[in-house]
């Protein structure tokens, strides 16, 4: 998926603190995250970062097949190269790294950090290589627990890259605005009402906050502030969906199983509030600047928790937190069962209000 085309210069690595990169050109750059939805929409403070120190140079970013809709539109790229991660044999492989080889990229920069990506860059014949292995020019010490943005932080000043700004972002076109606009309208749902967006799913069953308290949290929202509530889902959450829906006493409104990644963006971006369990959509809502209230369980929130003061992470110590990734060990979902209504609720009417 090739994007127009930015003028190419050469371009020096000429900043002070870039340590291990010489003075060179670097007209061809590649960064690499071949992770899910959530963890490419946390790269794009990184993207943003590398196309403001080398503003003339042709970026392009390797992603997986599945999450790559989230850059469309991103204007810091030149070109987005997907990678069929399902894919079971080295065919994949081998056409993957038939069009690196092709581009010819001076710098790549791993934000995924495994020895597939870094293989990835050895094979591609890029001479400058960030990341965490052996097989890396510049190698990137793991750090110690910090957020996403952070982490991918690391990889940029490694290469004397500067980066601070954390803002997450997604850019949508004014057409993908125009059909939310008229997808809501359509539906019943009022422009100048209060819209608060519900998302129970998640990726992982134990990161999902109980249906009925869901359900009466959307209950609320509609007795006390005459909320439009709006329940969002993906093509595996169409049962979930319907039953919170079916649990509410009060009118709802449902979207689930037909959304693309980039139709969900746009719907979410028209919510006044999200309310979210740890999972991509939560990213997303605080890329597009939708004011958010995340549930955090099982997963480390640490690292994943959205960043800034328009939201709120509302989770609980217990001693098995942060569990290991997708276990089903865990029982009693303990750390989802102590987020009550009670503190969701005060937490949403402090924001509303």
């Amino acid at each position: 998926m090739c994007r127009p085309q930015r003028q190419e210069h050469t371009i020096n690595c000429a900043t002070t603190n870039c340590i291990s990169i010489e003075e060179k050109v670097l007209e061809r750059i590649l960064l690499i995250r071949l992770s899910s939805l959530g963890d490419i929409v946390l790269t794009t403070p990184a993207i943003r970062a590398v196309r403001s120190h080398y503003p003339n140079a042709y970026i392009a970013m390797l992603v997986a097949q599945q999450s790559a809709d989230v850059l469309l539109e991103n204007p810091h790229l030149n070109e987005i190269i997907q990678f069929n991660r399902l894919a079971k044999d080295t065919g994949e492989m081998i056409r993957i790294l038939r069009i690196l080889r092709q581009k010819q990229f001076a710098l790549t920069l791993d934000f995924q950090r495994k020895f597939r990506t870094e293989l990835l860059m050895y094979l591609s014949g890029a001479s400058e290589r960030v990341g965490k292995g052996k097989l890396c020019t510049i190698r990137v010490p793991h750090s110690e627990e910090k957020h996403a943005t952070e982490r991918y932080f690391d990889v940029l000043h490694a290469a004397g890259i500067p980066a601070e700004d954390r803002q997450l972002e997604m850019h949508l076109s004014d057409a993908e605005r125009t059909q939310a606009r008229d997808a809501f309208e359509n539906a019943g749902i009022k422009e100048q009402r209060l819209k608060v967006g519900l998302f129970p799913g998640a990726g992982w069953k134990l990161r999902e906050w109980m249906p009925e308290r869901f359900a009466s949290i959307g209950d609320k929202l509609v007795q006390n502030y005459n909320a439009q509530v709006i329940v969002f889902g993906g093509p595996n959450e169409i049962e979930l969906v319907a039953n919170v829906c079916g649990l509410m006493q009060e009118q709802v409104y449902h979207f689930a199983g037909t959304l693309r990644i980039r139709e969900l963006a746009a719907y979410i971006e028209k919510c006044n509030l999200f309310l979210t369990n740890d999972t991509g959509p939560m990213h997303i809502a605080s890329a597009v600047g939708t004011p958010t209230v995340a549930l955090f369980g099982p997963g480390n929130h640490i690292r994943f928790q959205p960043l800034g003061e328009m939201h709120t992470t509302i989770r609980h110590d217990v001693p098995c937190n942060p569990c290991k990734q997708f276990t089903d060990r865990c029982k009693d979902n303990i750390c989802m069962k102590k987020i009550t209504v009670d503190e969701v609720w005060t937490t949403i009417c402090r924001l509303l209000e």
